[in-house]
């Protein structure tokens, strides 16, 4: 219970980058110190933080350690993808399911809040189709150490609607057995998001440095 609420408000931005400490948690969850410490060194083997002599840090992400991610992301999306492409082609009610995620975006184009998690849900069932949960547990755990940026990418992209033609193209392209289009369209969405939330990064570091930036 506590890694679970712990990741959950790292990736919600309840605990911002920087130090924490132990009893506050602790004492937040009603538990002794040591379930605490098993739960950071869960989130330590996922990047999420840093367990040092004396001191417990969120990590933050430099705009390299993102693309890193997003590279591996990258990777592993588009095989989950080919993995589960014939079970959803042959699936009319998951292609249901992704449509009725795909038409809630629709309604959440102004409301970022609701937008970014339905998102989520959407990529997690193209992937979830693989069968393969370690495959799956890597990739939420990819989702979950960039969700504080991909937060910060909801809030200021102007508008969603080029994410959504891509996610309907990848929905065509399964549902006609199209997989290399699929995957090809998945890989370019994911460079799109990735240049987004990197330029995103890129302005809240000058900005927390004192520089100008140049835009």
């Amino acid at each position: 219970m506590v890694y679970r609420r712990l990741r959950a408000d790292i990736a919600h931005g309840v605990y911002r980058p920087g130090p924490i400490r132990i009893r506050p948690i602790a004492q937040r969850f009603g538990v002794s110190a040591t379930p605490v410490r098993e739960a950071l060194r869960r989130l330590e083997a996922e990047g999420l933080v840093t367990l040092r002599k004396n001191q417990i840090v969120i990590n933050a992400l430099s705009e390299a350690e993102l693309r890193q991610i997003f590279a591996i992301r990258a990777e592993l999306e588009t095989f989950a993808l080919r993995c589960g492409a014939e079970t959803i082609a042959n699936d009319d009610e998951l292609l249901g399911t992704l449509e009725d995620l795909l038409d809630a975006m629709d309604r959440y184009e102004t409301d970022p809040e609701n937008w970014r998690p339905t998102n989520q849900q959407f990529h997690m069932t193209l992937y979830r189709a693989a069968e393969n949960p370690r495959l799956e547990s890597i990739i939420d755990s990819l989702m979950v150490a960039i969700e504080p940026y991909m937060r910060l990418y909801a809030s200021t992209a102007p508008s969603f609607r080029a994410g959504q033609a891509q996610h309907r193209l990848i929905v065509g392209h399964l549902r006609a057995g199209r997989v290399d289009a699929a995957s090809a369209v998945l890989r370019e969405h994911l460079r799109a998001t990735e240049e987004t939330v990197a330029a995103g990064v890129s302005r809240t570091n000058a900005a927390e440095n004192g520089e100008v930036d140049p835009a």
